[in-house]
């Protein structure tokens, strides 16, 4: 291989890794670095559950700060601007406590699902898919449970 460093065949490589890191949503990876998408002007964390994007649009970050330095903008869907561990970076798990705590005081019993949804913002159908996805069950059945 004439006229390829041993310092960008490594740079190949790891760019290659962090692709498949992409492409597989490995959240393994979240902070460890963010890409960004060249033709959307977005960046975000491994795991985002986006389309994926074609390998010749996308640009590797080691920082947040570096993608957005570079003209990009924070995806609306995986949030990468937000803090680890914050109610912003998993939302899922934030909106599924903060549902739960309301089914134990009994909304769903008082209000019915419309009622709790209305409390957490959501839609009834996207309160049932979170709970479903995230514990096994819907707020019907949680309620019920209790």
């Amino acid at each position: 291989m004439e006229g390829v460093t041993p310092t960008a065949e490594y740079e190949k490589t790891r760019e290659d890794g962090r692709y498949e890191a992409v492409r597989s949503r490995d959240a393994r990876f979240d902070g460890a670095f963010f890409f960004a998408v060249e033709t959307t002007g977005i960046y975000c964390r491994p795991s985002c559950p986006a389309v994926t994007p074609k390998r010749h649009n996308v640009r590797f970050f080691a920082t947040a700060a570096a993608a957005q330095g570079s003209g990009f903008r924070a995806c609306r869907r995986c949030r990468p601007d937000a803090v680890p561990g914050s109610a912003d970076w998993n939302v899922r798990a934030d909106v599924v406590g903060r549902a739960m705590r309301l089914i134990g005081d009994g909304v769903v019993d008082r209000e019915g699902v419309a009622g709790l949804a209305g409390r957490l913002g959501y839609s009834a159908r996207q309160v049932q898919r979170q709970l479903t996805a995230e514990v096994g069950a819907g707020p019907v059945a949680l309620a019920r449970a209790q």
